[in-house]
């Protein structure tokens, strides 16, 4: 790939207008540095044309970026501030910025998921996962963070940068954007057809079936995809946050039990037969594993949750573009801080869940708790938020595949193929999660090969093209990049294969 700046910008220019024209989705992005919450996932499969589209990114030409460094930090430093001052942007202070990379790392679907694949590995070993997980992770995210700051462009997204300096590898990233936002819409649905059918049984609404609940939040989500503009979803993402951290309070309720309203075995046997689950629940004298006995197979085959659960490396970008004066020391407190607060909240929902069901945790963590009035109505919110979140994955999801089918059969006029790829997304989505009950599948399979590629090849790839010169940091994101490579293939074997 090429190593300088007017590079970058030439497969930037032509880039943009390769894609797909496709009608305008606008995620009512504002100057405030709240208002990439919203962003995230889009901002991933960004072209520099649509980042330009950003608050005051006219100020920022392309054709003006200087070429790579080596430079001092002070002068990095200097060069990207300057560029995101004339792109009205970077006044955002680094709580901002944290706060930014937890709601991603916390508002989706790992906190449903990592319990079991913590009961799968023990607790010794889980925890092992937990934190090499977030370490390699944080790790990516610095050296996206890095490589962004020495290009130097404003506003940045994972295209623009990877466009400076690895142009022939842009389809990687769409690639990457199309599986896993497509994995995690898909995942949503599913979370509802767990979740939903029992809240609203509880509430009265009547005997209602997993299938009838995945349909209907399918055609309520399925018809926001088609919506021009997504700025009303902007709430979701706070939503999501304040729900993943009372499930972890209430996680931490059923192990300390203070009355019968949080006895995670009362009525659970009657419960579980009448779900059809076929096994008897364990609440008590539980034999919690230091190792797991079902093998290092099986462990590996769990390790992609874990990855699933601390990727946020599309939130980097919004976070340099907002934050002003980013600095080494500022970057690692803004990761540091956002990662150690997300992997506190996934041990604690991951011991909790295991210190209540043992080994028999579901692959959906709230789909094995009794019927209490605090399960449903977290089961009920969960239900309703993922259903308004879904048009956020769907949109970089098409955003990308539509990209993939401008490189290889060339741009085109019309919107037909957005609504192609729109019903193929939407079709396959439903086809999935009517079809499979097993939340953990999903999640893995997204882990393995989108998950992986944005928290480890990518950076790594990146990394090692805006940092030629040889180093130390150079050497583990190599080593980073290698390790991406290696988890993709085996866990995606052993995910169909053990």
């Amino acid at each position: 790939g090429g190593k300088g700046g007017g590079l970058g910008c030439s497969r930037g220019r032509a880039a943009s207008t390769s894609r797909h024209k496709m009608p305008a989705v606008s995620t009512g992005a504002a100057p405030e540095p709240r208002a990439a919450l919203v962003a995230g996932d889009a901002l991933l499969a960004a072209t520099p044309t649509e980042a330009g589209a950003l608050p005051g990114a006219g100020s920022s030409s392309c054709a003006a970026a200087p070429p790579l460094g080596p430079y001092p930090e002070e002068v990095e430093v200097a060069r990207f501030e300057a560029a995101k001052k004339s792109a009205s942007v970077g006044s955002a202070t680094s709580v901002v910025g944290a706060l930014l990379l937890a709601n991603t790392l916390l508002g989706g679907t790992g906190m449903l998921g990592i319990p079991h694949a913590f009961a799968v590995a023990g607790y010794a070993v889980g925890t092992l996962c937990v934190l090499c997980s977030a370490c390699c992770s944080a790790f990516g995210s610095h050296l996206l963070a890095l490589s962004a700051r020495r290009i130097g462009q404003a506003p940045c997204s994972f295209y623009t940068v990877a466009g400076a300096v690895a142009p022939r590898w842009t389809w990687l990233i769409d690639g990457a954007v199309t599986v896993k936002c497509f994995g995690v819409a898909t995942s949503y649905l599913m979370i509802v057809g767990d979740l939903a059918p029992d809240a609203l049984r509880y509430f009265g609404a009547g005997d209602v079936s997993r299938r009838a609940c995945v349909a209907g939040a399918f055609v309520v989500g399925g018809s926001l995809t088609c919506l021009r503009n997504l700025s009303a979803l902007r709430h979701t993402a706070a939503a999501s946050l304040a729900i993943v951290l009372w499930t972890v309070l209430l996680l931490a309720l059923f192990v300390a039990c203070p009355g019968p309203t949080f006895d995670p075995c009362a009525g659970q046997e009657s419960w579980e037969i009448a779900a059809g689950l076929g096994r008897k629940a364990e609440c008590n004298n539980l034999d919690l594993d230091v190792v797991s006995g079902q093998g290092v197979l099986h462990i590996l085959k769990a390790l992609p949750v874990f990855i699933f659960s601390f990727t946020c490396q599309q939130n980097v970008f919004p976070v340099c573009n907002e934050v002003k004066n980013v600095t080494r020391s500022r970057i690692n407190n803004t990761i540091g801080v956002a990662y150690a607060f997300a992997t506190t909240a996934f041990l604690g929902a991951a011991f909790f869940g295991y210190c209540t069901y043992g080994n028999q945790v579901e692959s959906d963590v709230l789909k094995g708790y009794p019927r209490k009035w605090p399960v449903e109505a977290t089961r009920l919110l969960y239900s309703l938020l993922v259903v308004f979140s879904f048009p956020l994955q769907v949109h970089p999801s098409r955003s990308s595949a539509l990209s993939l089918w401008s490189m290889v059969a060339g741009p085109a006029e019309g919107f037909r193929r957005f609504w192609i790829v729109t019903a193929v997304l939407l079709t396959l989505s439903l086809a999935i999660a009517l079809s499979l009950e097993e939340l953990g599948i999903i999640l893995a399979i997204v882990g393995a090969t989108g998950s992986t590629a944005v928290s480890y090849i990518l950076p790594g790839l990146i990394y090692t093209q805006a940092f030629p010169e040889r180093h130390v940091k150079r050497v583990f994101a190599k080593l980073q990049l290698g390790v991406g490579c290696v988890i993709m293939p085996v866990c995606l074997a052993l995910i169909f294969l053990v």
